[in-house]
C-alpha cells in the first residue's frame, strides 16, 4: 500500500492505495493538476470530468472493436 496526498482548498487528504494504482493516479493528477498546489473543488471536478470523458471514449472504442471480432 502507498499513501497519496491530495490537497484541496488548503486541506490535505491522505488515501492509501495499491502501489501500482497509486503510481498511475499520481501520474494522472500531475498531467491534469499542478503538483504541490492547493486545488479548488472546481479544479478537481474538471479533472474528474475529463477523465470520465477519456473512459467514455475508450469504452466506445472497445465496444466497436468487440463488434469486429468473429462470433463463435
Amino acid at each position: 500500500m502507498r499513501k497519496v496526498t491530495i490537497k484541496i482548498e488548503g486541506k490535505e487528504y491522505d488515501v492509501q492505495l495499491q502501489d501500482d494504482f497509486a503510481r498511475s493516479l499520481e501520474e494522472e493528477l500531475q498531467k491534469r493538476l499542478p503538483p504541490h498546489a492547493s486545488h479548488t473543488i472546481k479544479d478537481l471536478l474538471q479533472a474528474y470530468l475529463k477523465k470520465c470523458f477519456d473512459c467514455y471514449v475508450l469504452e466506445k472504442k472497445m465496444q466497436e472493436l468487440l463488434k469486429k471480432l468473429p462470433k463463435d
